[in-house]
């Protein structure tokens, strides 16, 4: 049986201090700004071509190389399911998902 402390410190637990939740979204967004500032950047880059490019205080390398990669609907298609699932890794993830609150009226 749950006494009242225990009942208590489960509940402190699982109260999440608000200022906690509002700087991590924040700072997600800030952090998708900037990707998405690099983004644009390195797409400049890359229209310049293949070479090596210097700042004042940064060197940048444009490269091309080819990535081979695996369809893996295309795998589980062609392959015994059998086969597909002893290839298969599964994991667990912990995810934290930011979302703006929509202003209160």
């Amino acid at each position: 049986m749950l006494t009242e402390l225990t009942l208590k410190a489960v509940e402190d637990f699982f109260q999440v201090p608000t200022d906690t939740v509002d700087e991590l979204g924040k700072l997600d967004k800030q952090i998708k700004e900037l990707e998405a500032r690099a983004r644009q950047l390195k797409a400049q880059l890359i229209a310049r071509g293949v070479g090596k490019y210097a700042g004042l205080d940064y060197l940048a390398e444009v490269q091309h190389y080819d990535r081979a990669t695996i369809n893996p609907k295309l795998v589980r298609e062609m392959v015994d399911p059998e086969i597909v699932s002893a290839v298969t890794e599964v994991k667990g993830v912990d995810a934290v998902v930011v979302k703006a609150l929509e202003p209160q009226a």
